[in-house]
């Protein structure tokens, strides 16, 4: 019966069953340790080891930049009036958030006077947030 042939990097066909001219299976296994499995020594190399090897990340951020920019500093074919809608929708979101921040700063503010009101009558220390308690027992 005839077993599969196994195809090397470099397109030789070797059949599993044959054995090299003149070789034993000792010295047979010996040799496919050294060759990488019958198949030869691979060409590939770590990318550090390589001139102008790709870098994925750098490719990515290369053309985010270049999209980001294309998308800035072209209209993509939309009418005027629609970027000055954008544009006052934008400010509208950005006034919003301010809005949310203010609020948040003044009931910060309000906490912090009724934790001072309520120092005075005490000088007990207020509990601090986040602490972590480990036990070493």
């Amino acid at each position: 019966m005839n077993e599969p042939a196994t195809v090397g990097i470099n397109g030789t066909y070797k059949r599993r069953d044959e054995e090299p001219s003149g070789a034993s299976a000792q010295s047979r296994s010996d040799q496919d340790a050294k060759t990488n499995d019958g198949y030869g020594e691979s060409p590939r190399q770590p990318r550090a080891e390589r001139e102008r090897a790709f870098d994925m990340g750098g490719w990515l951020l290369q053309g985010l930049t270049g999209l980001s920019e294309e998308l800035r500093h072209s209209d993509l074919g939309l009418p005027e009036e629609f970027w000055v809608h954008a544009y006052a929708a934008r400010k509208e979101a950005l006034l919003a958030a301010r809005a949310l921040v203010d609020a948040a700063l003044e009931r910060c503010a309000a906490e912090e006077k009724r934790n001072a009101a309520g120092k005075t009558a005490s000088t007990k220390k207020p509990p601090q947030r986040g602490q972590v308690s480990i036990d070493f027992g």
